[in-house]
């Protein structure tokens, strides 16, 4: 009987863990690879409504501990027409430089606009963590921008782009 008992909780725990979140306000839908966690915000109608610290917008931010630095990936949901609202350009003080090099890329879910670049601290006046954005090709009248990055001041490795990017991978629309 405690072998049945703990090979349910066992079951249960591993389901749990992996559970798709559907954002029926953001129009995504998400399962969370091991060790990631989501948190989301902004207003539950209008994506300008309100926000957090990150953006005065509605968003998913997902965070992973790292040895070498923390894994974080924003994802902005950018209303018609709301794509050059320079308030998206930010996570926080973190502000994308942009670079002119784009490169077309497609997952199972999204087709993107991909830049590498870094962000630049606003606060503390310095240049920051590399990093990667996506932009998706609007679907529905809207898109998204993703922010991809390790809390790590060296450029990012094949490993962290691999961690990072089996997130963006996770993130679907509905």
């Amino acid at each position: 009987m405690r072998k049945i008992l703990l090979s349910i909780f066992v079951c249960a725990s591993v389901f749990s863990f992996s559970q798709t979140v559907k954002s029926k306000i953001l129009k995504l839908k998400y399962t969370n690879p091991e060790s990631w966690t989501a948190v989301e915000f902004g207003g539950p109608v209008n994506w300008d409504e309100s926000g957090n610290a990150m953006c005065r917008c509605s968003g998913i931010a997902f965070s992973k501990p790292h040895k070498n630095g923390k894994f974080n990936v924003v994802v902005y949901a950018v209303p018609k027409g709301g794509l050059d609202s320079a308030k998206r350009e930010f996570v926080g003080p973190l502000h994308f430089v942009f670079v002119e090099k784009v490169e077309k890329t497609t997952n199972k879910n999204f087709a993107f606009e991909k830049r590498r670049s870094n962000f630049y601290d606003v606060k503390a006046k310095k240049a920051s963590y590399n990093c990667i954005r996506y932009i998706t090709k609007p679907t529905e009248g809207h898109c998204y921008i993703i922010y991809a990055w390790q809390e790590n001041m060296e450029l990012l490795n094949s490993n962290a782009e691999k961690e990072l990017t089996e997130m963006v991978n996770a993130i679907e629309p509905l």
